[in-house]
């Protein structure tokens, strides 16, 4: 006989635990409750759980597990016609490849994932995508990649606060001088 598992209470003690900073703790819930999903035959709910588990991950500092958790969530919601949650799994992905000092496998899902939230109008998730870019093109040295990255988010945003406007003005400096 199993056990009846009640997967809202997992998960909302794991999100509690999240709260908290109890990371692993945390990643230990959202995996119980995808593994309950799964054996129900509820992969979508199962996936949307891995991709907690690995961001849990992520805090916690451990972006082998994280990649390992989220590792084929993106194909799934893909073939469900969920491109928002296909896109934020390969934002997790990179992520987790980023931590892993694989920088350039975490610039190709990141674009990915950044084209997913533009075509679906997620504008912030596509700034905070394209800030992501922008920061490993910096680091990889590519100042010209990182400049365009972050003013391609910039421009996406209909209501700029203060500090955008100013950086997207800031940015266009190169580019008046690249075109005269």
């Amino acid at each position: 006989m199993t056990e009846n598992i009640n997967e809202p209470v997992l998960i909302e003690r794991a999100r509690k635990d999240y709260r908290a900073g109890k990371f692993e703790k945390a990643a230990e819930g959202f995996s119980q409750a995808a593994y309950s999903y799964q054996t129900k035959g509820e992969s979508l709910l199962a996936a949307e759980m891995k991709n907690n588990q690995s961001v849990a991950l992520l805090k916690a500092k451990k972006p082998q597990l994280a990649l390992d958790a989220v590792q084929g969530t993106d194909i799934l919601f893909r073939e469900e016609g969920e491109r928002i949650k296909e896109g934020m799994a390969l934002a997790n992905r990179a992520t987790a490849l980023q931590d892993l000092g694989k920088k350039q496998e975490a610039i190709e899902d990141f674009n990915q994932a950044a084209d997913l939230f533009k075509a679906g109008g997620e504008k912030d998730m596509y700034l905070q995508t394209m800030q992501s870019i922008s920061a490993l093109k910096l680091r990889s040295r590519n100042i010209p990649g990182a400049l365009f990255s972050m003013q391609e988010g910039l421009e996406e945003l209909d209501k700029p606060n203060l500090r955008q406007k100013l950086l997207r003005n800031l940015l266009k400096i190169p580019q008046n001088f690249i075109e005269r």
